[in-house]
């Protein structure tokens, strides 16, 4: 049976506990506030430390968006020239002795590449670009914006719409004649021009090898022929037609034919010749012709 007259003492340590836990309250609330104060005050100095790096930091992103922008821009920028200089046509082309081939590129241009000879051209929206080895004649679309040039062992023809003749075999000089319009031929070093000049209807140009070996170099490159009947060879529908053409003219034109090296046992330069020949025919067969035309004998080599 339980003594509850012993109740008495737990109530009193109870009442001492609780004493001492007021105490522990009240010290606890006291720090609690002090705490609060200095959280409060550092936290308001670490504002005033974060507002320049908040400047910063909102600078930064400007840059950032601006950077972005420009990146953009710039890839606009490139992908529009891109799209200005995008290949409009191009191609590769290369003819065996004896054989002509007409190319026509997508400007309206018309190229008739003669025997033993290659070419390759790109074309784009602001130019038209060809390479050449060996003979070619141009009939070329005018565009003011879109130059036509011509490269071929270090020489340039430049054209904006004419009819001409390019001849520039690898180790043999170059010669253009122009049948109409305008061109302009310059001989290159290193990108740099050495000798220009201007040809126009009726004029032929030809590179002089020996130039290096010439004492005014830059003006001894080309030697120029005013007057040329441009109507004297005619190759580009595959016959050979000369009319009154000079032996000279008739020795070259049968040598790019077929492709043989004829050497003229005559010091008459001034012999013309006047005859037509089919791309069928045979090389001794013209030869023959024209030694009994002009009374002369051929060496072929």
């Amino acid at each position: 049976m339980l003594n509850h007259n012993n109740s008495s003492k737990p109530e009193s340590d109870f009442d001492q506990i609780l004493k001492v836990t007021e105490n522990y309250k009240y010290s606890f609330e006291a720090s609690n506030n002090e705490a609060w104060n200095k959280f409060s005050a550092a936290r308001a100095a670490e504002k005033k430390l974060q507002s320049p790096f908040s400047i910063y930091k909102n600078t930064s992103r400007l840059l950032r968006v601006a950077a972005a922008i420009a990146i953009l821009a710039i890839g606009s920028w490139a992908l529009w020239l891109t799209t200005l200089n995008k290949t409009l046509d191009a191609g590769k082309f290369a003819t065996n002795a004896e054989q002509i081939e007409q190319i026509t590129i997508k400007d309206g241009s018309v190229i008739t590449l003669n025997a033993n000879s290659s070419i390759e051209y790109i074309v784009t929206e602001n130019s038209r670009e060809i390479t050449l080895n060996g003979m070619a004649h141009f009939e070329i679309a005018k565009n003011p914006n879109a130059p036509f040039v011509v490269q071929s062992n270090n020489n340039k023809v430049t054209v904006i719409g004419t009819g001409f003749d390019v001849q520039s075999y690898a180790g043999q000089p170059l010669q253009v004649t122009v049948n109409h319009g305008k061109v302009k031929v310059e001989k290159l070093s290193n990108n740099t021009t050495l000798e220009s000049i201007i040809l126009t209807k009726g004029m032929r140009v030809r590179e002089n090898l020996n130039h290096n070996n010439l004492v005014n170099t830059h003006s001894n490159i080309f030697t120029l022929d005013s007057n040329v009947n441009v109507d004297a060879v005619k190759w580009e529908s595959g016959n050979l037609v000369f009319t009154n053409a000079p032996i000279t003219d008739v020795i070259n034109a049968i040598e790019t034919r077929y492709g043989k090296e004829i050497q003229v046992n005559s010091t008459n330069v001034d012999l013309q010749f006047t005859g037509t020949f089919k791309n069928s025919d045979a090389f001794n067969t013209v030869i023959k012709t024209v030694e009994i035309a002009l009374g002369l004998q051929f060496e072929v080599k």
